[in-house]
């Protein structure tokens, strides 16, 4: 059973008057339970006494409700009880609640962004109104990885998307009771009530338990979301003054009809399978690499010896300029004991000699793995990892040797990419620019073990056989604004193709220039 014990959290003892309100309220229906209202200087002095390991990553957040969010899993996690936000307002008593050895609340649907449903979970599962016994999974899942997320944004780091990840990283039999909208929320932002609630709920029933409000609404969510600015909350004054905004948008798609009605895909099924498990099967690949006039790097050379792989299963093809320096790369090859087929490409345009290589893929291959001559280290279970997806367009993350982002065009668009998005990143002119400004990569989400992809980049990318065979290929000329890699992932989508990457398969791959490629 769930102790009997209510968590609220704010800055002072002071609480506004509509908070305060609520919190008599919730002392009112639960006279028997044991209330905290924890301070931003007692949930300090909590995290040190209680997780003195942990006070590092908590003084270093550089937003206090990321300190407010973190506190509510750690307080759960060691003393269990029941989380509620101050814009909660109780409408009667949750003790039935206490049955469950872990609840959340279902986010009205609603609330679900284009972004959301781009980033292949169309859900949310709340932090602002949660329960458990002490101890129980999810916290220790997620305290245990809170500290590796610390440089992600909010809702990634500690919000509502690390919360809705860390439950989809479960078994089932582990994951949370999980409450329709209409149990604790039954108003959207802006005050209407939620139409979506039987939605929300056929939508959930495969990830976990779900709750209906057949018992009545239990508590109401008010969203005052005091941490956002004003201006940028969701409430009917901001919708009217978006209209002149709206009209202007208007005017430029009708001026605009070469590109007005470009659809970026959204994934085909939804990614609630963010437990990755790394294939047992062994099917034939070809590991095509693809190298500039500096050679094969000695580095690359081992990095493709220590795959992991039946080496009966697995066939090295290298692709170079002609003229290269065959014996040369030979020399590396043979040192790194790596047997390999070289292979003369005329052009040095990597969007031409890619679709060359998916034109001449090895007829026993039933995937292409392709490799930029600037990798220098791959993990050796890459290969079980990617096929392990179930996805047959699948790529690494990609980085530097600093961790950062080392393919600009292995992204996902942060918003779907409608007309607003291409128009600012120069549709007009037939091609995007790849402002960085609108796309999301692998390294920014790492909450998620599998995101979906709309440029699966052109260094590290596993290639099911159907989609070598369906005609997708490198963008040589624009294809819906996109070029090269970018055109391929959503090409692939339009054909029915799933493309995807995997934000904990990272490869380390230097600039293009240094390997010569």
């Amino acid at each position: 059973m769930i102790p009997k014990l209510l968590h609220f959290t704010w800055k002072s003892e002071q609480l506004p008057r509509q908070m305060q309100a609520y919190y008599d309220a919730w002392r009112r229906l639960h006279p028997d339970w044991d209330i905290r209202l924890w301070t931003d200087e007692s949930m300090r002095a909590f995290v040190a006494s209680t997780y003195p390991e942990f006070l590092a990553t908590y003084d270093g957040y550089p937003k206090m409700i990321q300190r407010a969010d973190a506190f509510r899993y750690l307080v759960l996690g060691a003393l269990g009880g029941v989380y509620a936000d101050l814009d909660v307002e109780p409408l009667q008593s949750i003790e039935r609640l206490l049955a469950y050895p872990c609840f959340l609340g279902i986010e009205p649907l609603e609330h679900i962004f284009p972004d959301r449903h781009h980033q292949g979970v169309p859900f949310l599962l709340t932090n602002a109104f949660m329960g458990s016994v002490p101890g129980h999974r999810l916290w220790r899942e997620i305290i245990s990885r809170l500290p590796s997320l610390a440089d992600q944004e909010t809702f990634y780091s500690t919000g509502p998307s690390m919360v809705t990840a860390s439950v989809l990283r479960l078994k089932q039999e582990d994951r949370p009771t999980l409450l329709s909208p209409l149990v604790w929320s039954p108003l959207l932002a802006d005050g209407r009530r939620t139409q979506r609630d039987a939605e929300a709920i056929a939508m959930l029933e495969p990830i976990g338990t779900v709750v209906p409000a057949s018992g009545g609404t239990l508590v109401s969510h008010v969203w005052m979301t005091t941490w956002v600015p004003w201006h940028k909350r969701s409430n009917r004054m901001v919708d009217i003054l978006q209209l002149p905004t709206l009209a202007k948008w208007a005017w430029r798609r009708l001026r605009n009809p070469s590109f007005a009605n470009v659809v970026i895909p959204d994934p085909i099924r939804p990614y609630t399978d963010q437990i990755v498990v790394p294939a047992s099967e062994r099917p034939p690949i070809q590991v095509a690499v693809r190298i500039g006039e500096g050679g094969l790097a000695p580095e690359l050379a081992r990095a493709l010896a220590g795959l992991d792989y039946p080496r009966d299963r697995l066939t090295v093809t290298i692709h170079g300029p002609a003229g290269m320096e065959r014996d040369a790369i030979s020399a590396v090859l043979g040192g790194a004991g790596v047997e390999a087929r070289i292979v003369d490409h005329a052009v040095t345009a990597n969007a031409v000699r890619d679709n060359g290589i998916l034109d001449g893929m090895m007829p026993e291959a039933e995937h292409v793995l392709l490799v930029d001559g600037a990798v220098r280290s791959i993990p050796a279970d890459a290969l079980q990892r990617m096929l392990g997806t179930g996805r047959p367009v699948v790529a690494a993350n990609v980085i530097d040797a600093a961790g950062a982002p080392a393919d600009d065009q292995l992204f996902r668009y942060e918003k779907g990419a409608p007309f607003k998005v291409l128009y600012k990143d120069g549709g007009r002119d037939g091609v995007v620019r790849r402002d960085k400004g609108f796309r999301t990569q692998l390294t920014d989400q790492r909450t998620f073990v599998l995101l979906p992809l709309d440029g699966v980049g052109e260094s590290f990318v596993l290639i099911a056989r159907p989609v070598v065979e369906a005609g997708v290929r490198f963008g040589v000329t624009p294809y819906k604004l996109h070029l090269g890699a970018e055109a391929f992932g959503i090409m692939a989508r339009d054909r029915g193709f799933e493309v995807c990457g995997l934000t904990d398969l990272e490869v380390v791959r230097t600039s293009p220039e240094a390997a010569g490629g």
